[in-house]
Order: structure tokens, then C-alpha cells, then sequence
């Protein structure tokens, strides 16, 4: 009998782990001061954009806490989260059976601590509020949030959400 039970673990090892599809769980914050958004302009290799600050969650951490330390690592701003208010989902085109979602919340700043930025292995050029009636002057992603948030004109009532294919990772 024992034979026979390896090649099926083998078999369900091999399909969890290779074949399922992989979904990555990021979290982002839209925060506002002042009719202004936080905001991280990045370096990458397809050029220079700005991005809602976030991340990638680490383990037995909830999506408010991984929203969180994400503002505070990359911004240095510590912020309370007020809401959900965007999912984007993400499927990438070159990878059949990978997809992310990015779980955005609104948030408020508490404090800023701009001496508590982590090194991201240089992809933020800077730190930067821009005001909201501007966002459609500069190369933000995802764009159709930038989109949603001029229209909104601080009325945040309603969840969008959103879904992409495209070739390349937008985050």
C-alpha cells in the first residue's frame, strides 16, 4: 500500500506548488492632506512613475498592517487607516497562472518621520504630495485609480474595482 501513496503526494506536491495559480496579496494607502495624495516616485526598468505607497504583505500580518508599515517604510509617514476603497487586480500576461490583487485603503497622516525610510534597493527617487487636481498632468499607476480620485472629489462612498492584463508588472 505504501507504493501507492507517494506517487500521489508527489502528484498533489507538484500541483500546489507548480501548477495552482499563484495570487499575491499587496496592500496600497491613498492618503490625503490637504487636497493633496502621497505619493512615491519610482524607478524602473520600463521608466519613471509615481505610485501609491505599498507592498507585498509579510507572514501573519493583516492588510492593515502590512498597509501601514508599507507608508511608514517607504514614506515615513504613519497613517490610520480610514477605509476600504479600491481593489485592483492584476493579471500578468507573460505568467498564465499568476495574478496579484493590490487592496487599497484611505488613510489619514498622523505623523510624518522621514528619518525612518527603508532602502528599497534604490527603485524611490522621492517622496512627494501632489495635489489632486494635478494627477492627470504626471505618469501614475494604476491610472484609472488617479482617474476615480479627481472625479471623486474627496466623495469616496463607493469600492471600485478594477482588473488589468497586461506584459509587464505594473506595481
Amino acid at each position: 500500500m505504501k507504493k501507492y501513496i507517494k506517487p500521489y503526494y508527489y502528484y498533489y506536491y507538484y500541483y500546489y506548488f507548480y501548477m495552482a495559480e499563484k495570487i499575491g496579496i499587496r496592500t496600497a494607502t491613498i492618503v490625503i492632506k490637504d487636497n493633496r495624495l502621497l505619493l512615491v516616485n519610482s524607478k524602473y526598468s520600463d521608466g519613471d512613475y509615481y505610485l501609491f505607497p505599498g507592498g507585498g504583505l509579510e507572514s501573519n500580518e493583516t492588510i492593515e498592517e502590512g498597509a501601514i508599515r508599507e507608508t511608514l517604510e517607504e514614506t515615513g509617514v504613519e497613517i490610520k487607516i480610514e477605509k476600504l476603497i479600491h481593489i485592483n487586480e492584476f493579471i500578468y500576461s507573460n505568467d498564465w497562472n499568476k495574478r496579484s490583487l493590490t487592496i487599497f485603503f484611505l488613510a489619514k497622516p498622523i505623523s510624518i518621520r522621514k528619518n525612518n525610510l527603508t532602502d528599497d534597493g534604490g527603485k524611490i527617487k522621492q517622496v512627494e504630495w501632489v495635489d489632486i487636481s494635478k494627477l492627470d498632468e504626471i505618469d501614475i499607476r494604476p491610472r484609472i485609480l488617479a482617474d476615480i480620485l479627481m472625479k471623486a472629489k474627496g466623495d469616496f462612498d463607493t469600492i471600485s474595482l478594477n482588473h488589468s492584463v497586461d506584459y509587464k508588472h505594473e506595481s
